[in-house]
């Protein structure tokens, strides 16, 4: 251990020293020691410790340095029997040697790729550490995805092997397998009992002692093939190297002026977003692992909010539904509950508004509001906090946009939640808020190594500054490439004059003078209606769906004389706001004149913001949109043309037709 003893003058937000880059030459990564910590605070040391951080070229030294750094950490916490039991990260070491001598009992060798058929869990991550140490690339796929599309996958990354979770998807799997993808030799089971031939766990006994060496990767080689979800056409295997994920874990490091303190060695996170995407993968398991935080691995999204409980996470790495599922919850029970007890919590949410406003402003609540707010912090903020487990200091969310309204209320409760932004294809974070630096309504600045820009979709000339266009993006975060495909890999990597690569991502923003990103909206989701006038659907949406009566909703209206949507109820909400008793399904609620009324309603009241001509005109109640019905990917997006396409009778009645037109459905 180091300790500060003596205070020194910051070197400024830009002295910036000892840098690393995809090729293997110099980027900024690390502060002078005397900018990062104060007179007192304790600075760890050791042989890959730079001014208290660790440093690394590679996933595989992360995984290494980390567990060599921090042996008698807690890493993996995994539920059992009511509770989380952990894995220290010396513990977790000996798995990954373990699983590497599986591996190269297997035959993988430098370049082969490893496919990973699973939910979070450590076998997962002693898998892809175990890959990374041999060379080889991980190729991870989702559980709730369909046979046909681990055939896919796997064929067209080439994997030598395969992983499966449980039984249900080793069968499937090995049928599948069997079938159609001769590339895949040998397939192993996770939850397999010990003694099963096709066991990781027989494996594992097996290859005990069997000292399996290391074959070190390059800051250039692959890491991984992520599949991306598709929600449009076939999913297309994202070329991320290690040098590209890294570099984001050192570029999010230059957003404070204290990177010790973003993230802790003490921070411990639910984990619930899945690894097998670039969000969940590099934000939370690499960049926890190369901090020496610890992760609880959560059951599953229907037991979130009891293994919040559990975990008591400080940081939690999410998509905007888990905030608004609290907000939604804190809101119904305001409506629901007593006058007594809804004038205490209106008045704590508004005084935690005013402490926010004044806190911004450089000052602070004072005298009675002061008093007052800490009386019903106690009595009502702390336990709408509580709902998180109580220790949450810090909430990130992405993936999709957050209604600015969902961020504030965690403000005025006590959690601030920084946005950010990015795509499977940069590795993933682009740009991120941090708790020093947010602008609601933004996904906040670009990360230390990388540029954005808004271009001319026309030309693809930079556009005046806080100009609407394409967001591009330029930095050692950009994928090599989309897998077997160059053409399209030629469609979103631009070479631009001077050498460097831009990455086009298909979305509407600005970047403003203060550098801060907005994203405005999908350049394929805009559509033009019968009238010439075109729509972005994604903030009329975001805007009707800030309705507690309201969990998902699509908008649709291309080349139609006016926009109609698909609504998902809050069927309890309504049933309770309504009293209405019984079962009560979708189809009863399209039935029910109140219902209706309420709903439009609350379009409308949700509306004032919006063109008269965004406003949805007409409304449909559907069954939720789910990963098994295929109307979600697995990290939470709505696919717009399975959902338009599943419902096209439905929306062309709104319409008076019988099926949607052909135009509608090429524009999904």
């Amino acid at each position: 251990m180091l300790r500060i003893t003596k205070a020194a003058t910051r070197t400024g937000r830009g002295a910036l020293r000892l840098t690393r880059s995809a090729e293997g030459g110099r980027m900024p990564y690390s502060r002078h020691l005397s900018g990062l910590a104060a007179p007192g605070a304790v600075v760890e040391t050791g042989e890959h410790m730079v001014d208290g951080l660790l440093e690394f070229d590679t996933i595989h030294d992360v995984q290494a340095r980390a567990c060599a750094q921090w042996g008698g950490r807690d890493l993996f916490g995994t539920y059992d029997n009511g509770e989380f039991g952990w894995m220290t990260y010396a513990e977790f070491d000996e798995k990954v040697k373990l699983a590497r001598g599986v591996l190269t009992d297997l035959g993988i060798k430098q370049g082969d790729t490893v496919g990973v058929i699973s939910n979070n869990r450590w076998e997962w991550a002693a898998v892809a550490a175990a890959a990374y140490s041999l060379s080889a690339v991980m190729v991870p796929m989702y559980e709730a995805q369909l046979p046909s599309d681990w055939s896919y996958i796997l064929n067209d990354a080439g994997c030598k092997t395969l992983m499966c979770a449980n039984q249900d998807i080793y069968d499937r799997a090995s049928a599948e397998c069997t079938k159609s993808v001769p590339s895949v030799s040998s397939i192993l089971c996770f939850d397999a009992p010990a003694g099963e031939p096709h066991s990781f766990k027989t494996a594992m006994e097996a290859t005990e002692g069997g000292g399996a060496g290391i074959v070190a990767p390059g800051a250039a080689d692959l890491a991984n093939l992520i599949y991306t979800s598709g929600t449009t056409g076939k999913p297309k295997g994202v070329e991320l190297t290690h040098a590209n994920q890294i570099s984001n874990i050192y570029g999010t490091r230059q957003i404070v002026e204290n990177p010790l303190d973003f993230m802790r060695h003490d921070d411990r996170s639910l984990s619930f977003l899945p690894w097998a995407h670039s969000y969940g993968q590099t934000c939370e398991l690499w960049s926890l692992m190369a901090h020496g935080a610890g992760m609880g691995i959560c059951r599953g999204v229907p037991d979130i909010l009891e293994d919040l409980q559990l975990v008591k996470p400080s940081l939690l790495f999410s998509v905007p539904t888990l905030y608004k599922r609290v907000y939604d919850g804190v809101h119904n029970m305001i409506n629901e509950t007593n006058p007594i007890r809804r004038s205490l919590m209106k008045n704590a949410l508004a005084l935690g508004e005013a402490k926010v406003a004044a806190e911004n402003a450089g000052g602070s609540l004072g005298g009675f509001s002061a008093m007052k707010h800490n009386a019903l912090d106690g009595l009502v903020l702390s336990k709408i906090r509580d709902r998180f487990g109580g220790n949450l200091r810090v909430g990130f969310v992405a993936g999709a946009a957050c209604p600015p309204e969902i961020i504030g209320f965690m403000d005025n409760i006590g959690i601030p939640v920084c946005e950010g932004y990015g795509l499977t294809e940069t590795s993933p974070v682009v740009a991120i808020n941090s708790p020093e630096a947010r602008k609601i309504g933004s996904v906040g600045r670009a990360i230390g190594g990388v540029e954005v820009l808004a271009v001319d979709p026309g030309d693809n000339q930079p556009l005046p500054t806080g100009s609407e266009g394409e967001i591009c993006v330029i930095g050692p975060n950009i994928m090599k490439g989309y897998h077997n495909k160059p053409d399209a890999t030629d469609e979103v990597i631009s070479v631009l004059p001077d050498g460097r690569r831009m990455f086009h991502t298909g979305d509407l923003g600005t970047v403003g003078t203060d550098n801060f990103v907005k994203i405005t909206g999908r350049l394929k989701e805009q559509y033009k209606l019968e009238n010439g006038k075109y729509v972005v659907p994604t903030p009329v949406e975001e805007a009707i769906g800030m309705s507690r009566f309201i969990m998902q909703i699509v908008l649709c209206g291309a080349n139609r004389p006016y926009n109609v949507c698909l609504i998902v109820p809050d069927v309890d909400a309504l049933k309770n706001e309504l009293k209405l008793d019984g079962d009560i399904t979708v189809a009863d609620l399209q039935s029910n004149p109140d219902v209706l009324k309420l709903m439009e309603a609350e379009i409308q009241s949700n509306s004032k913001s919006l063109k008269k001509f965004e406003v949805p005109q007409k409304f449909h109640f559907v069954n939720p949109f789910t990963v098994e019905n295929q109307m979600l990917t697995p990290k939470m997006s709505v696919r717009r043309h399975v959902a338009i396409t599943t419902y096209c009778d439905e929306i062309g009645a709104m319409y008076g037709d019988s099926v949607v037109t052909d135009e509608e459905r090429a524009s999904a």
